[in-house]
This record gives structure tokens, sequence and C-alpha cells, in this order.
């Protein structure tokens, strides 16, 4: 079992975005500090929702300050680059983490980041599997060209440097529809599952749903000759502890609403009120009515353990309780979630590290 740390770098403050930043920086070393597994990074454009532009730039940052731990990407969004400019960037913070890269991917779910670059999010999912192609030719083969729908590649080019983990990084795919459960089944990438997400599609079901999908995912695995358990499944969480139970919702769960809010807004300033964009329509019809019908405010998600703020008893009975109906392998906790005070995270991952680590 592996215990990580998610960070979406939010700062809803942008006058202390130097000194949240310097946080965020020693929020990963206290992490390595503590034991933790993977430091967990997410990229977001033009909203203070999270402003880390490129994870590649912090995940850089992030191997130089660090020795021991994972450096993984949840996500890197694979429609908004040139793909060779993904491999070559990633492969380079491969090499300066001497090879501690796990490389999460996905499609983006946010309309106004789409509309923001110009990219049409229609056809994200087919730009996502091109992109994802070009990136593991130009780790794995020595000069690669490419003609295909979105991006081509006209003469034959050399990809430097090459990756130091072989044949490459570790992949994880975000996995919340049906369809992406289907993909990581068919290519055998590891799971990124993650709860705001799926409670976001399925509300109080979430977790029987996401159970159903887990078992639909081994049956493709094994269509495919794969091992329906031999691919890692890590998963997101707003996670926070205390020794009072009460006090740990009272602390987190301002922070949590704040995210949830933005994350809405954001969705309903750039695609309307109504409008269900073509290959999102389970997760943007299905969230419009979440957020209608009141499933947003935290005593609801911690209700059903789509948050958890908790005391160390608590915290754990839960993680176990996911484990066990998940086979989940990496819990990537989220402690500074909306800007939550730096102290109160390091608190709580001290709290981890100390109560919660050695009983899972």
């Amino acid at each position: 079992m592996k215990i990580s740390t998610f960070s979406l770098s939010q700062m809803p403050d942008q006058s202390q975005r130097v000194e949240a930043f310097d946080q965020d920086l020693k929020h990963f070393q206290l992490a390595e500090t503590l034991g933790f597994d993977t430091i967990w990074l997410a990229e977001h454009l033009f909203s203070t929702y999270g402003i880390v532009t490129s994870t590649q730039v912090l995940a850089a940052a992030v191997a130089r300050l660090t020795s021991r731990i994972n450096i993984g990407t949840a996500v890197v969004v694979m429609p908004f680059n040139h793909p060779l400019r993904t491999a070559s960037d990633f492969a380079l913070v491969d090499v300066l983490s001497h090879g501690r890269l796990k490389f999460g991917a996905g499609r983006a779910y946010q309309p106004h980041e789409f509309t923001g670059l110009g990219v049409p999010m229609d056809q994200s999912r087919a730009m996502y599997k091109e992109a994802l192609d070009v990136v593991l030719r130009a780790w794995t083969e020595e000069k690669i060209k490419h003609d295909g729908e979105f991006w081509t590649i006209p003469d034959e080019v050399e990809v430097l440097p090459k990756p130091v983990q072989q044949p490459h990084p570790p992949v994880y795919q975000a996995t919340i529809s049906p369809e992406s459960f289907a993909v990581a089944a068919r290519d055998g990438w590891n799971l990124q599952l993650a709860s705001p997400f799926t409670y976001r599609t399925y509300r109080e079901v979430w977790m029987d749903e996401l159970e159903k999908q887990l078992k639909g995912y081994e049956a493709e695995c094994e269509k495919h000759g794969r091992d329906p358990k031999g691919a890692e499944r890590m998963i997101l969480l707003p996670f926070f502890v205390h020794e009072d139970k009460d006090a740990a919702k009272e602390i987190y769960g301002p922070h949590v609403e704040w995210f949830y809010d933005k994350v809405t807004s954001n969705q309903l300033a750039s695609a309307g009120p109504a409008e269900v964009i073509k290959g999102y329509e389970l997760t943007m019809a299905e969230g419009r009515k979440t957020r209608e019908m009141g499933y947003l405010n935290f005593d609801t998600l911690h209700k059903y353990k789509a948050a958890i703020a908790d005391n160390p008893d608590g915290c754990v009975e839960k993680l176990l309780e996911m484990k066990e109906r998940f086979g989940i392998t990496e819990f990537a906790l989220w402690y500074n979630i909306g800007g939550i005070a730096p102290e109160h995270a390091e608190r709580a991952m001290r709290l981890t590290a100390e109560k919660v680590m050695p009983r899972l």
C-alpha cells in the first residue's frame, strides 16, 4: 500500500502567489521526509482553481528539491501541447529525477481551458489517443515520423533525452467514464481514480458505481489477456485528519466547498447552463444535477465519503473500506485544498504519518 499526496496549487489570494508556491514546495519536501510515496501534481489554466500551467515545470523543480519520493502527474493534458514537446519535457523530468516520474495522462474537462487555447473540446478523446501514441513512440523508438489527424511529423526526428526508466515511465490514465476504463484495460495502463469526479457524476452511489466499473475493467483486462489485478490503482481523495473529528470537519470543510464552487462556476461560465459537449455527455449532465440538487455542500460530501475529514480511527476505517472494495494500491491524499492554511495541512500530514500510515 502506497500513501501519497496531491496538490492542485489552488491559490485564491493571488497577491500571495510567491509565498504560496514556496509553501507548496515545503509541503512536497515534508512529504518525502515523512515517508510518502509520491507527489502528484496537476495542471490547469486561466483560473485560481489551479495555477500550475505546466506540470513539467513544477515537476522539474520538485525533482531537484527531493531525492527519493516519486513525482506523478495527475494529469498531463494531452490535447493542449504538441506531443513531441510533451515527450521531450517529461523525459527530461525523468532524467532530472533519476527515474522517479509517474506519467499520468488525461484529456481535461473544463470548457474555459479549451476555449482559451482554441482547442476543440469535442475532439479531446481522439487527440488524447493520438498524442499518447506519439509520446510513447518518441520514448521507445530511436527516431519517429507521424502523419496523424491532429499532428504531423513529416521527417524523422530523434527525440532527446530518452527517459531513464525503460521502456518508459509508468503510464497512468485518468478514469471516470466507462470508455476510459475500457481503454486502460486494452492498453494496460495504471488507473487514476478520483472521488471528486466520480462523485460529481454518480452522487450518493459513487462507491457502488466505481466498484461496478472496476469489475467491468477487470473483465476487459481478461478479454485482452491482461492480469485484472496487475495494474496500479491510485485514488485521489480530499483528505484531512485531526485528533478531534469535529475540528477536522470545521477546519477542512470550507476549503473543500471552495474547490467545488470554483469548478462549477468555471464550467457554467464557459459552457452555459444547458450545453453538453460531445464526449462529456455523462459527466457534464450529471455534474449539473449534482450541483442543482445540493450534493456539493461539505456535510453531504463527507456523509458519502467523497471527502474525508475525521480522527485517525475514522480515517483508517474509511480508507480500508476503499482499499477492500476497489483494490486500491495507492491513496493520493489531498490536504492543501482551496487555500487552507499551510500549518493545518502540515499537522494533518504529520498525523497521517504517525497514526494512519502504519495501520494501512
